[in-house]
């Protein structure tokens, strides 16, 4: 009964707490899926995983986008788990700093040999701050009266829900964003468009390529807002031991694709290769715009770096708690 009351209680808190959870152009959440689902928050729970994210747009142009995220995940407890992340994002004369924090509690629904069900919930809370440099965008003497120079800032908190399903090694998950109306004081004009409703759900899950030491993680995400704008998201994640239990390599491979028009429109892909050394892992990713503008203005680049701290004592390139040895000697890869 008490674990009812608890299923009951979690999906009323995932249909009506409103979130205004930022969603980001790039794949992040390919390594940190609290970032889109707060419920995925500590989704190993036998690993504590910090990541270190550097992104550039437009190398050798003076202000362009780039961005810096810092995150770390962490299991709180038996049933609970944290994820934090900070960023610094700054396009142009516009700057953004923000702080994210997840809970997430997950529920046993299901405990055998060979399955293992939990549900999980989730809430988190974004604090940012904005800000606009006007200073340098007149020349000499030229006015305008609508450039003062002074620029402007603005301080906005909201906050995200969402819910996960996990079997074995498979999951699905469901996250409501910016469903709060707009706080920060910067977009509160009656000029400035409404903060639209968003919804993703995602499905991914993690195996061993058959008499292969090859190790698959797909994800698939689609978010859909009021607006009826869309987006779908293809991700496919590798991992290849070597003989050295201390390296891995990885690589992975992320497509983009808009279905707001009758036939869709690709909108990027991402392709990163990286190693993996005991807990650290170094990985680059280019991502390759699409669109014209975005053909036109040149691509991405980013720079990912984690570090994980897991309760057993190994310090190979994969953790032990993420592979487990069948009868035949095989490996079946937990995720990672």
């Amino acid at each position: 009964m008490k674990k009812l009351l608890a299923i009951l209680f979690g999906i009323t808190i995932t249909l009506t707490v409103v979130n205004g959870q930022k969603y980001y152009l790039t794949n992040q959440y390919v390594y940190d899926l609290f970032q889109m689902n707060p419920s995925a928050a500590a989704f190993q729970k036998n690993c504590i995983t910090m990541h270190g994210f550097y992104q550039k747009q437009w190398l050798g142009t003076d202000l362009a986008p780039s961005t810096q995220i810092l995150s770390l995940q962490m299991p709180v407890g038996g049933q609970m788990g944290s994820g934090t992340y900070i960023y610094n994002d700054r396009n142009g004369n516009y700057k953004e700093l923000g702080l994210n924090q997840a809970f997430s509690y997950e529920i046993l629904l299901l405990k055998k040999r060979k399955k293992l069900m939990t549900l999980s919930f989730g809430l988190s809370f974004l604090l940012e701050q904005t800000s606009l440099d006007m200073s340098n965008l007149l020349d000499g003497g030229a006015f305008d009266p609508i450039i003062t120079g002074a620029g402007e800032s603005g301080f906005g908190f909201n906050a995200s829900t969402g819910a996960l399903l996990k079997y074995n090694e498979t999951h699905i998950g469901f996250a409501i964003t910016n469903l709060l109306p707009e706080t920060n004081s910067m977009y509160q004009s009656m000029y400035e468009p409404d903060r639209v409703l968003d919804f993703n759900l995602h499905a991914g899950g993690s195996f061993k390529v058959a008499d292969r030491d090859l190790y698959l993680e797909p994800l698939f995400m689609f978010r859909k807002n009021v607006l009826t704008d869309s987006r779908m998201d293809l991700n496919l994640k590798a991992y290849l031991p070597t003989p050295n239990p201390d390296w891995s390599t990885w690589g992975l491979v992320a497509y983009r694709h808009t279905v707001d028009h009758k036939f869709g429109k690709s909108l990027g892909l991402a392709f990163t290769g990286g190693v993996v050394y005991q807990q650290v892992s170094l990985g680059l990713e280019y991502q390759l715009g699409l669109t014209r503008a975005q053909i036109d203005y040149g691509s991405n680049y980013q720079l990912v770096l984690s570090y994980r701290i897991c309760r057993e004592r190994g310090k190979g390139a994969i953790p032990c708690s993420k592979i487990r040895r069948n009868r035949k000697s095989n490996y079946q890869f937990l995720g990672y």
